[in-house]
C-alpha cells in the first residue's frame, strides 16, 4: 500500500507535523504493515492551490492509495474532487475546531479530527451546573474558530451568563491580563472563567492569572489545548492556586490497553508521548485497517469507507467510530481536572459523543461567518 502524507507548519507547535508522522511510522512498523510512506509540507495549509498542487504530486505521480492531509476544510475541497474523479480516500485531519464546512460530508473524504468542538460543548454544558456567572477569555488568534461559540452557546443555553469578554493580544510580549483582572476586582461576583488558549498563549494567561490576588478563588474551565500536559515542559513550571477543569480527547494518564500499548512503543524509540503522537499513531491504526481489508475494497473510497460503517477502532483515546452521516470518526470525551502542577486526574467521561456530535452538526450557526482560515494550531 502506498500513502501520501500532507503536512503543515505550526508557529505555536513547531514539532507539530514531526509528532504526527513518527508516531505514525512507529505504528506501521511495530505492526509490520507494509506502507510505503511519501510526505511533504504545505506550508501552514492555507493556500488551497498549493494545497491541491502537493495532493496532485502523491495521487498522481506518486500513485498513492490513501491520502492523508492535515488541512482545515477550506483548503481541501479541491483535494476532495481530485480524489473523486481518481476513487480515492482522503483521510483528513485537523483539530476540530470549526464546525462542518458546506461541502462536508464527501464521498471520498474520511475526517480523523480531535473534535474540539464536541468537548468544548461538553464543558460549556459542565461549567453551566456549577457556575451561573463566567467571564470568557480568549486570544485573538483562539477566538477566530468555531470552538468558541461551541464554549459559549451551550454555556449561555443551560442558564449560565456571560458577563464580561477578555480578548488577549496574539503576541506574548504584548500579552496583559490587565482587563481582566480590573473586571475581577470590581465584579466580586464572577469567579468562573470560561478560557480558551493555546500554547505559549495558554501559558502566558496561566501564567499572569495566577499571580493576581483573586487567583485563589477562581475556577477555570477550558478548551482542550488550555489542558495540554506539554504547556510546563515546554514553557516552564506554573504554582496555580486554581484548578483547571475541561473535557479532553486525550491525556497520557488514560489507563486503556491501546493508550499503555502507545506510550510503552513510542517511549521505548525515544519519541515524543503527547497529543499530536497520539494523533499520528491513531492514523496509523486507521492506515493498518485499511490495508488489511483491501481485498474487500480494493483501495476504492466509497467501499472504504463503507466498510468502516460498523468498525469500532480501539484507539489510545477510547474506541473510535465513523459517524455514517458525516464520515467524522467520533471518539469518546475525558473530563480532567487538574493539580497546581497542571497534571490532570481523570474524573469523569462522556461516552455518547456520538449524539453530541449531532447536536454541534444541527445546532450550528448558518450563513456568513468570519474567522481565520488557517487550521487551528497552524499559524
Amino acid at each position: 500500500m502506498k500513502t501520501g502524507i500532507l503536512l503543515p507548519k505550526s508557529t505555536f507547535h513547531p514539532l507539530m507535523h514531526h509528532h504526527l508522522l513518527k508516531a505514525m511510522q512507529a505504528y506501521l512498523q511495530y505492526r509490520e504493515v507494509n506502507v510505503e510512506i511519501f510526505s511533504a509540507n504545505i506550508g501552514y495549509g492555507v493556500d488551497a492551490d498549493l494545497v491541491l498542487q502537493a495532493a496532485e504530486t502523491m495521487l498522481l505521480e506518486n500513485e498513492v492509495d490513501v491520502l492523508v492531509l492535515y488541512a482545515d476544510q477550506a483548503a481541501v475541497e479541491k483535494v476532495a474532487q481530485l480524489a473523486k474523479s481518481l476513487n480515492r480516500l482522503v483521510i483528513l485531519m485537523h483539530g476540530g475546531a470549526k464546525y462542518m464546512n458546506t461541502w462536508e460530508p464527501h464521498p471520498m473524504v474520511l475526517s480523523n479530527t480531535l473534535n474540539h468542538t464536541i468537548h468544548c460543548r461538553l464543558t460549556g454544558i459542565h461549567t453551566a451546573a456549577l457556575a451561573n456567572d463566567a467571564a470568557m477569555c480568549t486570544s485573538f488568534y483562539d477566538a477566530g474558530y468555531s470552538h468558541t461559540h461551541a464554549l459559549v452557546q451551550p454555556y449561555t443555553d443551560h442558564g449560565g451568563s456571560i458577563q464580561y469578554n477578555y480578548v488577549s493580544q496574539y503576541t506574548v510580549k504584548d500579552f496583559n491580563i490587565a482587563p481582566l483582572t480590573e473586571f475581577l476586582q470590581a465584579n466580586g461576583n464572577v469567579r468562573t472563567l470560561l478560557a480558551l488558549f493555546n500554547g505559549d498563549l495558554a501559558y502566558c494567561f496561566l501564567q499572569q492569572l495566577q499571580q493576581t490576588v483573586m487567583a485563589p478563588e477562581l475556577q477555570v474551565f477550558a478548551s482542550p489545548m488550555l489542558l495540554d500536559e506539554r504547556l510546563t515542559a515546554v514553557h516552564g513550571e506554573l504554582n496555580l492556586p486554581f484548578s483547571i477543569s475541561g473535557y479532553v480527547p486525550w491525556v497520557s494518564v488514560l489507563p486503556n490497553a491501546a493508550n499503555q500499548l502507545m506510550k510503552t512503543q513510542l517511549q521505548q524509540s525515544g519519541k515524543a508521548v503527547n497529543i499530536d503522537s497520539m494523533h499520528g499513531w491513531e492514523t496509523g491504526i486507521l492506515l493498518e485497517h485499511i490495508f488489511k481489508t483491501a481485498n474487500l475494497h480494493q483501495f476504492q473510497a466509497k467501499k472504504i469507507l463503507a466498510s468502516l460503517a460498523d468498525v469500532t477502532i480501539d484507539s489510545p483515546r477510547g474506541p473510535l467510530r465513523m459517524d455514517t452521516a458525516t464520515h467524522h470518526m467520533i471518539a469518546p470525551s475525558w473530563l480532567v481536572k487538574t493539580n497546581e502542577n497542571l497534571e490532570p486526574a481523570i474524573i469523569g467521561e462522556n461516552a455518547e459523543t456520538l449524539q453530541v456530535w449531532q447536536d454541534v452538526v444541527r445546532e450550528q450557526p448558518t450563513g456568513i461567518a468570519s474567522g481565520w482560515i488557517n487550521t487551528y494550531l497552524c499559524a
